[in-house]
């Protein structure tokens, strides 16, 4: 897979999270994979080294059972059509071997060498050279073996873990959701992705070998506090373990940076195989008090910059006198403060970052792939697109997501992580310990990281139904000891509670609720803040969930769905839970999608674009509603800005299988309408159109005060000319983190020119010295949501222009910017809803790719700059701009 970013070593040293640098020469592990047959091989064979492997496929690790077996072609591609739901569940519903085998002539001596664990699905039990070592019982709980004293040192060494999947106990049959808690719940299936065979069972973190001296540094935790913008403490805290039979003296390093901040600490001497926290603060240490901190702020805030988000690094190791340092650990870290209140807002809960009053504008992310073979880099380009849209918060919903790359990623690209547990609504588990422990590793694992400003304890439902339950108390009490309350808690995700034991109370207005999930029309968000059912209050609020079907590209549908759908949907096709299209979550069946209610999104284009011809011309059309009502969304919340709005999620930003509902960006990285009508209403700065009101407002989500910025509003009938009468102009100056009206559109219509039965409306927002600010553009039909007569505009196919590329190296020094010019020369012609995507010399799609723009508009003789920014590595097959308009 091509990564659109690459980060250099350097840059990976400073944002990827460290473990232990004293390994010896890197011992990689070739992972083998079997189901377990006791009949055919028994404990003790393949425990043997040497042991023949030939009918074991190769394992992916980090990975699933089933991903395995997919990539080793055992399985046709489950992507396509309807093949994973033909797959034989039985084959992986059941314990697989994983074996490793390696050289102990690789290890250094004297050394405590370490097996690590970060995680197993859902059981793991743990062999060394055929002695059973240890259990993993969990997502994301660790096992940490000292194997030095069971080594063959010259010969070979074999691990063994048996994983054994969820439901695998009869006695236990019960539903994925909540019983396995936790889980990959989604791995049950949903009404977004399918069932996965196994139930995504598998090593599914990774598994790595270590050498240090006798002490290891365990949980490092770096806290920080906020006296005030200008100072900052810091608090760090760490577990020091002896393993070795012996008392070992020695002092802890540390290393701050940036800053070069240095200090070591008094000796300390640790009793033969114990274990001691240690804790250092100002109090001990002058230099841990931090003046002028470089703060991390979410993306789109943080000064007059774009959003800066300043990551620390602190270095920490044990040394012994006259020995190298036994162990070294390195964290990155943010130093930042997260607040809220319930109180401002008479109710809603509004977020602070620093002390600013932080709009939420995000997504809801459930799986980052539904096979789980998302990892490391491949979150890079789906990170940095919520940070092109102008997000700065993504939900984890239910935990979905355990990988750490995920949070680093977070981090650099200022995208704030609301982290749910494993919980879907009310109900119970059926091992409150196995969960309480997974809850510690959890916090343990990921408090270092700034990005994440929310626990949240369940989806939708108080865990165990009980807010002072044992359950939820398990996650507050987790978060409280391991955490501090650095962060905010909620109990659930779509409501609030009234016991005082949680960091947000205040009752049911604190969040307003879920959903709706499905299309709904311009004006219904401006003026319906109930537009949902659960839990939904009379209120804009901070909204957790807001959906809506999202169709895909033409060259997206095609690549997932036969031959012989290649044909416009209708609301009859989809009535169905059994055909191709509900195999891809459109349907009208409720655990298929039935929530984005397909049949109302088919009929919205029928009416507002006219019936498709074809699916190339459903697609197109589809991609229109996709902008239109993504930025309706987030643009009625910008409306309402801290009257009763303080945030909203969509349901949801990605996509973790092929389907058509429920995203932004596709499958295959493919960016839709919606992507480009969140990017456009997120901006930081931005002008909007009230579609109920006419109101013309600048919205301001900076901390600061901008004076002199001009607003204008042109009208432009579909051939492209200004309807100069309607033109409006504003200078006006805006308060930190506002909404201020500029003017009324539209104002005594009756009285004004009449208008082509589709006509456009451009806002520009320019600054003091004329440097456009924002720029927004909407249609709008004579009679409301009748665009009908875009389809009867001219071809403006011969009168677009693209300019050669002006070529430049992007900000983070790898990646390739191509600046291109694109005209519309047409005399007669408006071009409407130009798409642009850069493709190869075969005329094949260049993925993935980051637009300045796509899906815009030019009237008569107007130009737009558009750059792309991409791999190098991804242009070596030649490359054009293609270039179509709506009426093409």
């Amino acid at each position: 897979m091509k990564y659109l970013f690459k980060a250099s070593l350097a840059t990976a040293l400073l944002f990827i999270t460290l473990h232990a640098t004293l390994q010896a020469q890197s011992v990689k592990l070739h992972w083998k994979l079997f189901p377990q047959n006791d009949s055919l091989y028994m404990l003790s064979q393949i425990a043997q080294p040497g042991f023949h492997t030939a009918q074991w496929i190769d394992a992916i690790v980090p990975g699933t059972v089933f991903y395995a077996y997919v990539k080793a072609g055992k399985e046709p591609s489950p992507d396509y059509a309807d093949n994973i739901f033909k797959v034989d569940k039985a084959k992986y519903d059941r314990p697989f071997w994983y074996r490793a085998e390696f050289a102990g002539s690789k290890l250094l001596a004297g050394k405590h060498t370490w097996l690590n664990f970060n995680g197993i699905h859902k059981r793991g039990e743990i062999y060394f050279n055929g002695q059973h070592i240890g259990t993993v019982k969990g997502i994301v709980e660790r096992g940490i073996y000292d194997i030095t004293s069971l080594l063959n040192k010259k010969g070979s060494n074999v691990i063994l873990v048996l994983v054994v999947p969820p439901r695998n106990d009869p006695e236990h049959n019960h539903p994925l959701a909540n019983w396995e808690a936790p889980t990959y719940i989604s791995s049950g299936s949903w009404d977004w992705m399918p069932a996965v065979p196994g139930l995504n069972s598998g090593l599914t973190d990774t598994v790595a070998i270590t050498q240090k001296g006798p002490v290891s540094i365990e949980d490092p935790w770096i806290r920080t506090t906020m006296v005030d913008m200008n100072q900052a403490n810091i608090t760090f805290k760490a577990t020091l373990r002896n393993a070795s039979a012996l008392p070992v003296t020695g002092v802890v390093q540390l290393t701050i940076s940036p800053g070069n901040v240095k200090l070591s600490g008094p000796a300390i001497t640790l009793a033969a195989n114990s274990s001691r926290t240690i804790s250092y603060d100002k109090a001990d240490f002058a230099q841990l008090h931090i003046k002028n901190p470089k703060l991390w702020w979410p993306n789109g805030y943080g000064g007059r910059a774009d959003g800066t988000q300043n990551l620390y690094t602190c270095t920490v190791s044990f040394a012994v006198k006259g020995n190298a340092p036994s162990d070294v650990v390195s964290k990155s870290f943010g130093i930042r403060k997260i607040t809220a209140d319930t109180t401002t807002l008479n109710g809603p809960l509004r977020v602070y970052v620093n002390d600013v009053p932080i709009l939420l504008k995000g997504g809801n992310w459930g799986m980052s792939d539904y096979m789980l073979k998302v990892r490391g880099k491949d979150y890079d380009a789906r990170i940095r697109f919520h940070q092109d849209m102008n997000f700065n918060i993504i939900r984890n919903w239910t935990g979905e997501v355990t990988d750490e790359a995920f949070y680093d990623y977070c981090d650099r690209y200022g995208i704030m992580v609301w982290d749910d547990f494993w919980l879907n609504n009310f109900g119970q588990i059926d091992s409150l310990d196995i969960f309480k422990n997974n809850a510690i590793e959890k916090v343990k694992k990921l408090r270092n990281h700034p990005s994440i400003a929310i626990w949240c304890g369940a989806n939708e439902g108080v865990p165990g139904g009980n807010p002072a339950g044992p359950l939820n108390m398990a996650i507050r009490n987790a978060v409280k000891e391991f955490d501090g309350d650095d962060k905010l808690y909620l109990a659930r995700s779509n409501a609030g509670e009234t016991n005082p034991n949680f960091s947000i109370h205040g009752g049911s207005k604190v969040l307003s609720g879920s959903g709706l999930w499905s299309n709904t029309d311009p004006k219904t968000y401006f003026t319906d803040p109930h537009n949902g059912y659960l839990f939904s209050q009379n209120s804009y609020g901070m909204r957790s969930e807001l959906g809506t079907a999202t169709f895909v590209n033409i060259e997206s549908f095609k690549k997932f769905m036969p031959k012989e759908y290649w044909v416009a949907p209708t609301p009859d096709a989809v009535n169905s839970k059994t055909n191709m299209w509900a195999r891809h979550y459109f349907s009208t069946d409720g655990a298929l999608g039935g929530g984005s209610d397909p049949v109302k999104y088919i009929n919205t284009i029928s009416t507002s674009y006219g019936k498709a011809t074809s699916i190339e011309d459903f697609c197109k059309k589809a991609q229109m509603l996709n902008v239109e009502t993504m930025k309706a969304m987030y643009e009625a919340w910008n409306d309402h800005m801290w009257h009763d709005a303080s945030g909203m999620l969509i349901w949801m930003s990605q996509s973790a299988y092929p389907s058509m509902i429920w995203q932004t960006y596709d499958y295959y990285y493919d960016l839709t309408g919606a992507y480009f009508g969140a990017k456009t209403a997120c901006e930081p700065i931005h002008i909007q159109w009230n579609a109920a009101t006419n109101s013309v407002k600048v919205i301001n989500n900076k901390a600061y005060a901008i004076q002199g910025l001009t607003a204008q509003a042109t009208v432009y009938n579909s051939d492209g000319k200004a309807v100069t009468a309607y033109n409006m102009t504003k200078i006006l100056d805006v308060t930190p983190t506002s909404a201020t009206e500029a003017f009324i559109v539209f104002n005594s219509i009756d009285k004004l020119p009449s208008l082509s039965d589709v006509h456009f409306l451009k806002l520009r927002l320019t600054d003091k010295a004329g440097k456009l600010v924002s720029e927004n553009f909407y249609w709008m039909g004579n009679t409301y949501l009748d665009y009908t007569a875009l389809n009867k505009m001219p071809s403006v196919r011969a009168s677009l222009s693209v300019t050669s590329p002006k070529i430049s190296t992007a900000k983070n020094k790898l990646n390739k910017v191509l600046a291109y010019t694109v005209a519309n020369n047409s005399k007669i012609t408006a071009a409407f809803g130009i798409r642009v995507q850069l493709l190869d010399a075969k005329g094949k799609q260049i993925l993935p790719a980051i637009y300045s723009d796509s899906y815009f508009s030019l009237m008569q003789g107007e130009a737009k700059m558009v750059t792309v920014e991409v791999a190098p590595g991804l242009l070596k097959k030649g490359y054009k701009l293609d270039v179509r308009a709506y009426n093409n």
